[in-house]
């Protein structure tokens, strides 16, 4: 098995506004009006796969919308899993030792191991992953909404032909400390070198990871700014 860490290029504007500020650059290259192009962002903002903290009130013991090892639709062929614990001092018995959250639920106090353990069935299905761009180039194109982390909380990984895209968070106060970790897990079609992988991280938190794609591929046209151009 042989790993890389694909470098993130962090951008500080907005992919959307971005999009939006250059349009009447490309509008010929568009050959439609704003309204149209403005529809077809919220579409993809839609569509985006989602790394989303959810927070569990109270203390351990009150797992409210946990949802562990629940599945969301997200856009046509795909799913998402999510993983949150919060560690509170409310969850401390006698003499202040911290409690086990997970005993008796079959899992260890090693959220480490928990979390990658919960990451590795976070695979995503992509009926279609590749576009043609206004350039005619074609790609692999995956966009994830990550705006609710910090940019070196992200990573981006290739081992083999398997693609992980990683989110992990901790927060530490007195009393209280926060741990979360999210990962998807994408496999690379055949046709797609693992090492021209890329990816890009906007100032809004859109992730957006490309590879070429060869022109036999079936893609659809998406018809917004190539990212490369974005940085006009």
């Amino acid at each position: 098995m042989s790993g890389r860490l694909v470098p993130t290029d962090f951008y500080d504007w907005g992919f959307f506004d971005r999009q939006k500020s250059l349009f009447p650059k490309f509008k010929d290259d568009f050959g439609t009006d704003f309204g149209d192009f403005d529809r077809e962002l919220e579409k993809i903002k839609k569509e985006m796969f989602h790394l989303t903290p959810m927070d569990i009130g109270g203390g351990f013991g009150d797992f409210g919308d946990m949802g562990f090892g629940k599945d969301f639709p997200s856009g046509s062929g795909s799913f998402k899993s999510e993983f949150s614990s919060t560690t509170t001092s409310s969850s401390s018995g006698a003499g202040g030792k911290m409690k086990d959250p997970f005993a008796g639920m079959g899992m260890g106090s090693d959220f480490g191991a928990l979390g990658s353990s919960m990451g590795s069935g976070a695979l995503l299905k992509v009926d279609k992953p590749f576009i043609e761009d206004l350039s005619g180039n074609k790609k692999l194109n995956l966009r994830f909404d990550c705006s609710q982390f910090k940019p070196e909380e992200i990573q981006v990984r290739t081992i083999d032909r398997n693609l992980s895209v990683q989110a992990k968070h901790v927060e530490e106060s007195p009393g209280k400390k926060v741990y979360r970790e999210f990962s998807k897990q994408y496999t690379l079609p055949e046709n797609v070198d693992p090492m021209k992988v890329t990816s890009a991280l906007s100032c809004d938190g859109v992730l957006t990871i490309q590879a070429p794609a060869p022109p036999s591929v079936e893609a659809r046209k998406e018809r917004l700014i190539p990212i490369e151009k974005l940085m006009w």
